[in-house]
């Protein structure tokens, strides 16, 4: 039988492979505030340096030289996800990996089966999830489905950044990926089926910017999905009812601290209050191990069907 990682309950130290701006902006301050060390950074510039922390060119050198119970986060582009997390888990190392985790179910079917036989952790930061509001939505999905209408998800950003992965060249680089596992993510975790869902051709796909209208139907709800780049900064979702009321709120898909609007109308009633959220990425770095170890096969189950689903709307979309 093959030997397995022994993993404490939580993390005495942390390396951060991949130190663009969301690592310094998002990452590092919410590892911070929770207490914990950040002992290295890999990275392919040899001239990058964190206070405190040694820098490595290759991983195979952090593997070698940092802690047993070191903790990976990987926040490097999508498309050397895979290898990057291969190394790691072989080596039976726990990982976190910005999302998308991955854009082949192949990959991602091969790498879960690893992580169970090497007792890694391996988990894709969709740190949204942390938000009460966000919870409060997955349970008006889950338990009140067979009185919604329509489900409204949209999700632009006013420009793609300078500097980054996205380029539109393939699947792993697109805002198919980037943004659309978003809303694919929460439709996953509350039990619809994401075959029903296609692109759909809208002038918007005609723009020069990338622009992608996802529709369909589960369980007898619309569901459309807007997302790309549209001068605006928009990120909500909409719930109607079959009796016409309506839940709406925005920003939904966030993992920074800050108050979101929560509109919900019953009837000729409309009641709007602002929700203040804590930082969700400290939230979800303030786990411990055995909660996160606890809920891994779920996780793998829900990672399957959007990764199976953003391959087959990346080949509507002429993807690779």
């Amino acid at each position: 039988m093959e030997n397995k990682m022994i993993h404490n309950s939580s993390w005495k130290s942390i390396c951060i492979i991949g130190f663009g701006g969301h690592a310094k902006n998002k990452l590092l301050p919410a590892i911070k505030k929770v207490g914990l060390n950040i002992d290295a950074i890999v990275s392919r510039d040899p001239m990058l340096r964190l206070d405190g922390a040694k820098t490595f060119s290759k991983i195979s050198d952090a593997i070698k030289y940092l802690p047993d119970n070191t903790l990976f986060i990987i926040s490097s582009p999508p498309d050397i996800h895979y290898l990057q997390a291969k190394e790691l888990i072989i080596a039976g190392k726990d990982i976190f990996i910005e999302k998308p985790a991955f854009t082949s179910k192949e990959n991602l079917i091969e790498l879960s089966k690893l992580a169970n036989q090497k007792g890694s952790l391996m988990l894709e930061m969709f740190m949204y999830f942390e938000n009460k509001l966000v919870r409060k939505i997955i349970r008006i999905l889950k338990n009140d489905y067979s009185s919604i209408d329509n489900i409204d998800l949209n999700f632009y950003i006013p420009l793609i950044p300078p500097g980054t992965f996205r380029d539109e060249s393939t699947l792993a680089r697109s805002l198919l990926s980037d943004i659309g596992c978003y809303p694919l993510s929460l439709l996953a975790v509350v039990g619809f089926d994401l075959s029903n869902l296609n692109l759909e051709i809208t002038k918007d796909n005609l723009s020069k910017e990338p622009n992608f209208c996802i529709s369909g139907e589960s369980k007898k709800i619309k569901i459309e999905i807007r997302i790309g780049v549209n001068n605006v900064y928009l990120n909500n979702i909409a719930i109607r009812f079959k009796n016409k009321n309506e839940i709406f709120c925005e920003p939904f898909f966030y993992g920074r601290s800050g108050y979101r609007k929560l509109v919900e109308i019953k009837g000729k009633l409309k009641d709007e209050n602002k929700i203040l959220e804590k930082n969700s990425y400290e939230l979800m770095f303030s786990k411990s191990r055995d909660e996160l170890i606890n809920t891994q096969e779920d996780r793998f189950n829900r990672m399957y069907i959007v990764t199976e689903n953003l391959e087959r709307l990346g080949k509507q979309a002429g993807l690779k």
